[in-house]
């Protein structure tokens, strides 16, 4: 089963990316300026983000939210160390309280959380943060990046075919319904990692270490919500202050504004 979600994501998202570049006549001159260099850099990206998908899938049909969520949520932590130790990058205060919380928070959970699986989270932090990394590497545009790894993925993947005949087949339970869902999955795969391509181009790595904790809240909330995972007072703690540490980087700029006016009235009122 889930050797079957992988085979078909990674089909279904080489084809769209393959379609969208296809439609803006990039496709020919992409492999006319591709490099050797580029195609083993996004080669090893796209094994980060099979381990990650094949993880996450994972988790998702076991039951496993949490676990998967408490991955994304140390994936920022190896973005950031990767910004603090290669690239010198600095913290603000605030961001420095704020992943002092986080960090905190990670080593409270995993340690007293025991109901957890720490393979879920250690494979998905790890593969997740490095892929981050690479992708700051990266001199392709997020599309053109996108689809080397999706080929890569493709290429890799056809070994695995001789096991199904040559086709993957669907559950008999699919319906029409289900089929189209399985479909848009083509999407909902290139749309979010292009737009994560996209930001690494742009961003500190430090800066998309942080935004990234907006994800494992969100699963946080999915596992408990939908899935029905019972979540222990050791999670619950550690969600709610990684919330806080979320809240502070969200509205630093705010603080600093109120801050900065009230010293300048400050001074003011003193002449």
């Amino acid at each position: 089963m889930l050797l079957l979600w992988w085979g078909y994501r990674v089909v279904l998202s080489l084809a769209t990316v393959t379609l969208i570049l296809w439609v803006k006549r990039d496709l020919l001159a992409l492999f006319h300026r591709l490099k050797l260099r580029q195609v083993v850099l996004h080669g090893c990206a796209a094994v980060l983000v099979a381990t990650n998908w094949g993880a996450f899938i994972w988790a998702s049909i076991h039951g496993r939210v949490l676990e998967s969520g408490l991955g994304y949520l140390i994936a920022p932590l190896v973005s950031i160390a990767v910004g603090l130790l290669v690239y010198r990058e600095r913290l603000s205060p605030l961001k420095a309280v704020a992943l002092g919380i986080v960090c905190l928070s990670v080593l409270f959970l995993v340690t007293g959380s025991g109901d957890l699986d720490a393979r879920v989270y250690v494979v998905i932090g790890v593969t997740w943060g490095l892929y981050t990394w690479l992708k700051k590497l990266t001199s392709l545009s997020p599309l053109n990046g996108l689809f080397v790894e999706s080929l890569v993925l493709a290429c890799a993947l056809c070994p695995l075919l001789f096991l199904f005949d040559g086709f993957i087949p669907l559950p008999a339970s699919f319906g029409g319904y289900e089929q189209a869902l399985l479909i848009g999955c083509g999407l909902v795969s290139i749309i979010p990692l292009a737009l994560f391509s996209f930001a690494a181009g742009r961003l500190p790595i430090s800066a998309m270490g942080l935004l990234q904790f907006i994800l494992p809240l969100t699963q946080f909330i999915v596992a408990v919500e939908i899935y029905g995972q019972p979540a222990s007072t050791y999670t619950l703690l550690a969600f709610a202050a990684i919330a806080f540490g979320m809240i502070l980087v969200i509205f630093e700029p705010v603080l600093k504004g109120f801050l900065g006016s009230n010293g300048v009235e400050e001074s003011g009122s003193k002449i």
